[in-house]
């Protein structure tokens, strides 16, 4: 059997190397964390672990800060949009009424810490009105809200 130039052939059959070649194979075929992923149009990056703080009030809602281990995310004064995938609005809305122990109909104000996964967007854009960020966080799944101090 002819040998490939520079791999000798072991006891098993297989080059001394080939091994390293399969270790190299399996490792290209495992996906490192969560794909990109595309909503509506919009690039969202890989998905993370995030504390955000909430403002919401009867015109707004958007996240004024988030951070994930590596510190935060978004520039000061901005802030970010906020867009959900399934019901994790309306699990952010009954996690905030109960947090704040809100009672009325309209939909709760004030500050929240969040703590959630989901993606940042990949491309900010320009504000489209006062209030607005340049930024989108997707929520995937919420893990707490409390009333921030």
């Amino acid at each position: 059997m002819p040998m490939l130039a520079g791999f000798r052939k072991s006891s098993l059959g297989i080059g001394d190397h080939m091994w390293q070649l399969a270790i190299f194979a399996l490792a290209s075929s495992v996906p490192v964390g969560e794909p990109k992923l595309s909503v509506d149009g919009e690039a969202f990056g890989p998905q993370r672990s995030l504390t955000c703080t909430w403002f919401t009030n009867f015109e707004n809602s958007r996240f004024e800060q988030c951070q994930d281990a590596t510190g935060k995310l978004l520039q000061e004064g901005d802030g970010a949009s906020i867009k959900c995938v399934r019901d994790t609005c309306a699990q952010l809305d009954a996690a905030a009424r109960k947090a704040a122990d809100w009672r009325k109909a309209e939909p709760p104000w004030g500050r929240f810490a969040v703590k959630l996964v989901g993606r940042l967007s990949l491309n900010p854009r320009e504000k489209r009105y006062l209030g607005d960020a340049t930024q989108t966080v997707l929520i995937e799944d919420i893990t707490s809200v409390s009333v921030s101090k």
